[in-house]
């Protein structure tokens, strides 16, 4: 049971921010499951373009992995792909910090 509950919190952490941004930004589509969804094809074209290019390191990695994401979120949420890399950096920022808030939470601070 305690499994299932923080795996519920991790897909919200992650969902929820994605969703907010998508909606603020103006995007067609931002119900739930197209969020999970978009998050789902996000990951599997960073995994894609990870299998491709290997040597990809943390220093550069990021410039890849942005418009990679930007597309996903693009196709799946339907908007253009600079509100797409918009939506991306308001997602990071919310997701930071509804996690540190999470984590706030459960330290008892």
């Amino acid at each position: 049971m305690e499994t299932l509950i923080n795996l519920l919190i991790v897909v919200l952490l992650l969902v929820l921010p994605l969703k907010f941004a998508a909606k603020f930004i103006g995007a067609r589509n931002t119900g739930f499951f197209s969020c999970l969804f978009a998050l789902i094809v996000s990951a599997l074209f960073q995994f894609g373009v990870d299998h491709y290019f290997p040597g990809l390191d943390d220093t550069y990695g990021w410039l890849v992995t942005v418009p990679v994401a930007a597309i996903a979120y693009m196709l799946v949420l339907g908007t253009t792909f600079l509100k797409a890399i918009l939506i991306g950096v308001i997602q990071v920022i919310l997701m930071v910090l509804l996690t540190a808030l999470v984590a706030g939470l459960m330290a008892g601070i």
